[in-house]
């Protein structure tokens, strides 16, 4: 059995208003998926384009990120921004996310 993969903290809220930026220049754009070009060069053109917290929330929404191992993430922001597993849910009890169990119900 392998190991699922975890979050991963990509970028600490320490940068602020510059983390839409920052993300571009820390993931390569042949990476993320989901997303227009035009999106991508809004985010790196920085907080000052007009258009840069609407293309932030869309992207937030729409990206997906993958790695050199083809694991498909997620972005998700709350202050920090992570890197979610596709698959992970929040768990509201746990206040973290988590993979669902195997065999479990809904009722």
């Amino acid at each position: 059995m392998t190991d699922k993969p975890k979050t991963l903290l990509l970028l600490s809220d320490a940068r602020g208003i510059y983390i839409p930026r920052d993300f571009t220049l820390h993931v390569g754009r042949d990476y993320v998926s989901g997303i227009s070009e035009e999106d991508w060069s809004i985010l790196e053109a920085g907080p000052d384009h007009e258009h840069y917290w609407d293309t932030w929330d869309d992207v937030l929404r729409n990206a997906e990120v993958t790695s050199d191992e083809g694991i498909k993430y997620f972005l998700n922001q709350d202050g920090d921004l992570w890197l979610i597993p596709v698959g992970m849910s929040w768990n509201d009890e746990a206040d973290a996310w988590e993979w669902p169990c195997k065999g479990a119900t809904t009722k």
